[in-house]
């Protein structure tokens, strides 16, 4: 009879081990920082990575993202200029990109309409931006870039930004993702907002 009580008091207290054991481990183990991930909903439906953008961005750019190591303050670094293909059924679809600009001191936002091989001096500013090519549905591979279809699936245009007549970014817009490779800079912020068909 006492050899019952005393089996299950050991079970008890074997149990009651391991729990302060796990909890002992959760409280060692550093806490994650809550970062935004490109996982997490964003609203707009911007930031969520559609399982096709595996065809459409590098393999380890889309990993960078996932882990949250692809920071907004980081700059593109590129080995070289990836040729740009426009497709034929694109060519001469496309005749401007709207720009949103935020300045970030006033909070101001403003959308100015400019046409692709076109450049546009920012009001009241040294900045101008340039808009080389234009890509409804950005596809990129190891033989180059280019547009899958005619379709907006995953809008990105193709800039060169100067202040002071300097190259001061050169890169893609992306209107989905525009946390990708975003512009820097400490009073203007510049996204990829829409595009005008012809």
């Amino acid at each position: 009879m006492l050899a019952v009580p005393l089996i299950a008091g050991g079970i008890l207290l074997a149990s009651g081990c391991q729990k302060k054991e796990d909890i002992k481990t959760a409280q060692e183990k550093p806490a994650m920082p809550s970062e935004p991930s490109m996982r997490e909903p964003a609203p707009d439906g911007q930031g969520q990575m559609p399982p096709a953008m595996g065809k459409q961005f590098p393999k380890e750019m889309l990993e960078a993202i996932q882990r949250g190591e692809q920071k907004p303050e980081s700059r593109p670094v590129t080995k070289g200029h990836a040729p740009v293909v426009v497709p034929r059924e694109v060519q001469g679809k496309w005749k401007a990109v709207v720009i949103a600009v935020v300045n970030k001191r006033t909070n101001e936002k403003k959308d100015y309409v400019v046409g692709i091989n076109k450049e546009f001096t920012l009001p009241n500013s040294k900045i101008k931006i340039q808009v080389l090519n234009f890509l409804p549905n950005f596809s990129m591979s190891p033989q180059g870039i280019t547009s899958l279809s005619n379709e907006s699936k995953n809008p990105a245009a193709q800039i060169i930004v100067y202040e002071d007549n300097k190259n001061v970014f050169e890169g893609w817009l992306f209107e989905k993702f525009p946390q990708v490779h975003p512009f820097q800079h400490k009073v203007y912020a510049i996204m990829l907002k829409n595009q005008m068909p012809i």
